[in-house]
């Protein structure tokens, strides 16, 4: 067997045999160098995927803090008409931390971006009210109105974030209308009725245990 390759044929079919063998060895490694970029891609897709889950989750949770902070009557201090306590706490955007939103995209990155901006920017108007003038320099109403924008906001960014990672929120309860009641409000605030409703005061009974003690 090992005469046949001394011979001009073998010599032939010995460099064909090893010329194939190099071009498949040079395939296979190409393949194998083309393997841990697609893993990468793969992990950039789920990493971004789960990134949007995570942000869809913080962006409802702060609608549902909102609508609730919006329906919150103020309760005054009957000692003292200037003091005043909600039932609930301030609504908190809890998105996630150190993150890279860019691997959203572009646009929509940057939209959740100026978001949690916006929300800053609310909560230090707030803050710089001056509480001690008449009817509280517009806190109430320039409160309700904030949180119902931010609120409305915060769901058009939950549609676009389910819409491009085809994502689906858990259903909520059939009576549970925070869409219907947002609506309502910038309905009233887009007629000039800024904040009329969800401020009326409370009267008779109520299973909401007060936060100031009566005064004879």
């Amino acid at each position: 067997m090992t005469d046949f390759f001394t011979t001009t044929q073998g010599f032939v079919t010995l460099g064909a045999l090893i010329g194939s063998g190099s071009f498949a060895l040079g395939a296979a490694s190409g393949s194998l160098a083309k393997m841990p970029a697609l893993f990468r891609i793969g992990q950039k897709n789920r990493n971004a995927r789960n990134l949007a889950m995570l942000t869809v989750l913080a962006l409802d949770d702060y609608v549902g803090a909102c609508y609730a902070a919006v329906h919150d009557k103020p309760e005054f201090n009957p000692a003292d008409q200037v003091e005043f306590a909600f039932h609930l706490p301030e609504p908190v955007l809890n998105l996630p931390k150190d993150v890279d939103w860019q691997s959203l995209g572009d646009d929509l990155g940057e939209e959740i971006m100026w978001f949690s901006n916006r929300v800053r920017n609310q909560e230090n108007a707030l803050e710089s009210l001056d509480l001690g003038r008449k009817d509280h320099d517009g806190f109430f109403e320039r409160r309700v109105e904030g949180y119902a924008r931010l609120a409305a906001r915060a769901m058009d960014l939950i549609a676009r974030v389910c819409n491009e990672f085809d994502l689906t929120l858990p259903d909520k309860p059939d009576y549970y209308h925070q869409a219907d009641g947002l609506a309502k409000i910038l309905h009233a605030l887009d007629r000039g009725n800024a904040g009329t409703a969800p401020l009326t005061t409370a009267t008779g009974t109520t299973n909401v245990t007060p936060l100031f003690p009566k005064t004879s």
